[in-house]
């Protein structure tokens, strides 16, 4: 009952709870139908709800003149919790979408770019070859680095190798209790109890140790939310 379990573990404890037998030898042509519905029933239970436990820090350094940035790779863009800004050791959050009245003030995209510090906002853009960050305005130096503070994406479940971003017993009940409806077994509806009484419990461990303050930017960024920093224009 774990994190960082491989898939081939889950594969044989699904069959555990489903009845199935162990032996290599049997049931082998259903081994990679188990290993595309444990991948899925992960991506439902990572999708359907907020996992402390893989919150994460990224950070982007913002170099002068540069406009486009790659995105961290494990950080997923659709579920990020907060942007800051860290310029003259102080952290402020920036908030997202560039928008034409933004490139009146400082045009990014004059023949000569406008640059100026802070950076104020940031954007997603698709540059040609992906999607990258867009910082505006263009910083002037290398003074200033960007914090991305959201959930870690979710790793590979494909290779037999591959180890379980959540909690094993969470996944193979959940996906097993749905099997067994399928093929109308009577403990259907136990399996059933069992993933969401395991939910349930992981939830409140979760609980347990919730901190309301974003980690990492401390009584500075406490302090700007009361308006009590400004910041320096150039």
């Amino acid at each position: 009952m774990a994190r960082g379990t491989q898939l081939l573990t889950l594969i044989a404890q699904l069959r555990a709870e489903t009845g199935r037998s162990q032996e290599v030898s049997v049931g082998i042509d259903e081994v990679e139908n188990l290993k595309v519905q444990l991948a899925r029933k992960q991506e439902e239970l990572y999708d359907d709800h907020n996992w402390l436990h893989i919150k994460v820090q990224r950070t982007v350094s913002l170099a002068a003149g540069q406009r486009y940035y790659d995105l961290p790779a494990d950080l997923d863009f659709d579920r990020i919790d907060q942007v800051a800004l860290r310029y003259n050791e102080v952290y402020v959050p920036i908030q997202k979408n560039i928008n034409l009245e933004d490139y009146s003030a400082f045009d990014s995209n004059a023949t000569t770019p406008e640059r100026s510090n802070p950076a104020r906002k940031w954007d997603i853009r698709d540059t040609g070859s992906g999607e990258q960050i867009e910082i505006w305005p263009i910083p002037n130096d290398n003074t200033q680095t960007l914090y991305f503070f959201g959930t870690k994406a979710l790793g590979d479940l494909i290779q037999e190798s591959d180890t379980a971003d959540l909690d094993d017993r969470l996944i193979v009940l959940s996906l097993a209790a749905q099997i067994l409806k399928r093929q109308k077994s009577p403990d259907a509806l136990d399996v059933a109890k069992l993933a969401a009484q395991r939910l349930l419990s992981l939830k409140k461990n979760q609980a347990k140790n919730r901190v309301t303050q974003q980690i990492g930017l401390g009584n500075k960024f406490n302090s700007y939310n009361r308006g009590q920093i400004k910041i320096v224009v150039s």
